[in-house]
């Protein structure tokens, strides 16, 4: 499992830290963030990319993503109501989808889909790269052909959720870091090749 990693601009990080303070100050004041409930938790790491201290919210949000759970579950405050002033979208991407990949920046995604003649086992064939050149020419075998050659091909990273987390929506306070990428761990019911 990996985690992405976030930067943020002044800007944003002063509207976070006052959306995440709008979340503390509702939250038990005697205890920290590692105290708190571990969807409270999610609350305040997940709009961070979940940074340092925040693995076990990550792993948490991971589990009930693989029970088919949405991403966050009951959320007490202080006075044991449910903390709600959060919207949350989540999506699950197939392998079969391009979606479902990220490369690092600055590089393509090459991603090609197969099924077998019976159309049951289907085949994922992707990998990151920098430049594709083209060359057309004659061989005794196909006649005219096109091979497409890629330069510094490395394996993609799997992105099979997607979450986008807005606290305290329609208020000043309102935060959203965006739309964020993680891979489940969850094994993948294709198979993939990382060659064409």
């Amino acid at each position: 499992m990996t985690t992405p990693a976030r930067t943020r601009s002044g800007p944003i990080a002063l509207a976070g830290a006052a959306a995440l303070g709008a979340l503390a100050s509702i939250a038990p004041s005697t205890a920290s963030a590692a105290d708190y409930d571990m969807d409270c938790k999610l609350l305040l790491c997940l709009p961070g990319g979940f940074p340092s201290g925040c693995s076990d919210a990550f792993d948490h949000m991971m589990d009930r993503l693989r029970d088919g759970k949405s991403p966050i579950g009951f959320c007490a405050m202080s006075n044991g109501a449910e903390y709600d002033a959060y919207e949350i979208d989540y999506a699950m991407k197939s392998p079969t989808s391009p979606q479902g990949w990220e490369c690092p920046e600055g590089k393509h995604l090459y991603h090609r889909t197969s099924s077998d003649e019976n159309g049951w086992r289907q085949t994922v064939n992707t990998f990151c790269y920098d430049t594709a050149y083209s060359h057309t020419g004659w061989t005794s075998d196909e006649g005219y052909s096109t091979v497409t050659t890629y330069t510094n091909k490395t394996p993609p990273q799997r992105a099979d959720v997607w979450v986008n987390l807005t606290l305290e929506p329609d208020t000043p306070q309102a935060y959203s870091q965006g739309w964020q990428k993680f891979d489940t761990g969850r094994g993948v019911p294709v198979t993939v090749r990382y060659t064409d």
